[in-house]
């Protein structure tokens, strides 16, 4: 694959210094809400992690955590940034759609990136997620809607668009602790700036 034609966000993960990629490196709000009132040692998954700005964050919390992405450079950074401020994560590259699970966890974030895989792999992915979360754990997933379009200089990435609600309905056996639509702007390298639309839950898993 030509540097030209590798997704947007690999030549921003390869910036050298901290990360600033996605919500300036800083955790999501939904893995803040969460994250912060669960207790130390749980075991946490972040998938499709990109270059880890949530799976640091867990790990600082001392959570035993698992980060994948099928970007090399960012689980590159992910590890370097890791290991420069003295976290254990277990980082590796992989499609989110062929990831298996090797253990239950009591906590899944998936944020982002659903929409980048196809409808039936998706649908397949929050099923084995659901499947591998212990009892009383929780997901984190937020998706892109097809509310708004596709972004032109994205066109061809977004191939499981989520329609309006229907990340809701994946969850409607669990219990939905919180549930959101919105629309938001977003800038990449280059000072490319479109909308998105997306739909975002906190959900646990009965039992």
């Amino acid at each position: 694959m030509t540097e030209r034609k590798k997704p947007f966000w690999e030549k921003s993960y390869k910036r050298p210094g901290k990360l600033d990629t996605f919500g300036g490196g800083k955790p999501s709000r939904t893995v803040l809400k969460v994250a912060s009132k669960l207790p130390a040692g749980i075991k946490a998954l972040d998938l499709g992690c990109g270059e880890g700005r949530d799976a640091l964050y867990l790990a600082s919390l001392g959570f035993q955590t698992s980060a994948i992405d099928i970007s090399e450079s960012g689980i590159e950074k992910l590890k370097t940034v890791a290991v420069e401020i003295g976290l254990n994560i277990d980082a590796s590259v992989c499609d989110m759609g062929k990831y298996e699970f090797p253990h239950h966890f009591d906590l899944i974030v998936c944020q982002g990136c659903l929409h980048l895989i196809k409808r039936e792999e998706w649908r397949n992915l929050i099923k084995r997620m659901k499947e591998y979360t212990t009892p009383g754990g929780r997901h984190i997933v937020g998706v892109f809607t097809d509310t708004v379009p596709e972004p032109e200089d994205q066109r061809g990435l977004m191939v499981g668009l989520f329609k309006e609600g229907e990340l809701l309905e994946q969850y409607n056996n669990w219990e939905i602790i919180e549930s959101n639509a919105y629309r938001f702007a977003h800038t990449h390298p280059g000072g490319i700036s479109h909308e998105h639309a997306g739909n975002d839950i906190i959900a646990r898993k009965p039992g």
